[in-house]
């Protein structure tokens, strides 16, 4: 399946703001399952990318943004040709037994500790300690496991935030794909599986287009392979990943500080569209003509919009990245983030 996606993030400002630092993780890699033939980033007003690999191997672009405006827009189009290989089969192959196999490689253990968003809790502990899975073929676990997360949450929107974590989720028993993902992450790491957040895209009649899933590791010779629990399913050509970590902390689409004393609104546009071929236009060698962002015909779409009316004294504290403690010189952290629906 070849698809075109465009997703444009616009972030507007009641004042002007200044001095942005700017960074979206919207490129989809090439792996065993995709191939990505084309990436491009537009940015509105312009300004000069740098592009680096974070911890996760994840592309991430960084820009900087010094002069004064009021709307700034990203703007991001990929042709990605996916060709999944069958995760019962691999799995099958693989010969993987739970819990007696338990496989876990250097690369992976990083998976089984808690993170920011989903930590060791009351909460989680009682979901777990109540799981009844079967032992015996992975495959046939995880699909327990989905069916236990599918029945513990109902799908419903706006009961949650990007930040919220899988303590809240639980005590809520709502939330959307990012939540399931986190739930059953946790719940991995508890039983011993290392599992890790997928965030994507998802090309399905009557599906939203930004999407979240899982990965558990298999051993060596399956390697981490990708199941849907939003959907109890295990992934197929419809999904287009963009990025891993431990959760959705480490792989937001779009994060950044501004100076300023606005008041910031952001609105988001996700268009997916089979394709035939990727457009001669966007080879290699050929500089692309961006079009206006309008949607295609029979293509999946999603809009989000979100708005924060916090003044910057109430948050110019708040700290930017993990890890970091504080913001200095005024800049604010963007508050409006994309969660993943």
């Amino acid at each position: 399946m070849l698809l075109r996606i465009q997703h444009e993030t616009k972030l507007s400002y009641t004042m002007p703001v200044s001095e942005t630092v700017f960074e979206v993780r919207m490129a989809p890699p090439t792996d065993d399952d995709q191939t990505s033939l084309s990436y491009r980033l537009k940015i509105t007003p312009q300004a000069q990318v740098t592009s680096y690999r974070d911890g996760f191997g994840n592309r991430v672009d960084l820009f900087n943004v010094t002069t004064a405006y009021h709307e700034l827009v990203v703007l991001t189009t990929s042709f990605v040709r996916t060709h999944r290989r069958p995760v019962t089969e691999r799995l099958a192959k693989a010969r993987v037994l739970w819990p007696d196999d338990r496989p876990v490689a250097v690369e992976a253990m990083e998976f089984l500790q808690p993170s920011p968003l989903v930590p060791r809790c009351p909460e989680l502990d009682q979901f777990v300690a109540g799981l009844s899975l079967p032992r015996g073929p992975l495959a046939e676990t995880l699909a327990a496991l989905m069916s236990a997360v599918s029945a513990r949450l109902k799908y419903e929107k706006g009961v949650t935030r990007a930040r919220t974590h899988v303590g809240e989720v639980l005590t809520l028993g709502r939330g959307v794909c990012q939540d399931f993902a986190h739930l059953t992450i946790g719940a991995c790491r508890a039983l011993g599986l290392p599992a890790r957040y997928v965030s994507g895209y998802l090309n399905e009649t009557g599906e939203v287009a930004t999407h979240a899933w899982c990965q558990v590791w298999a051993g060596d010779s399956a390697g981490w392979v990708d199941f849907d629990p939003t959907h109890a399913a295990f992934v197929g050509d419809g999904y287009v990943t963009t990025a891993v970590g431990r959760d959705y902390n480490d792989v937001p689409p779009n994060r950044g500080l501004w100076k300023g004393r606005a008041e910031e609104s952001m609105n988001v546009s996700v268009k997916i569209e089979p394709v035939e071929r990727v457009p001669h236009e966007w080879n290699e060698w050929s500089a692309p003509a961006f079009r206006p962002f309008a949607p295609f015909g029979g293509g999946q779409s999603q809009s989000q919009r979100q708005s924060q009316g916090s003044p910057r004294a109430t948050r110019r504290t708040r700290s930017a990245y993990p890890n970091q403690r504080s913001t200095s010189a005024g800049l604010v952290q963007q508050q409006g983030e994309q969660q993943q629906q």
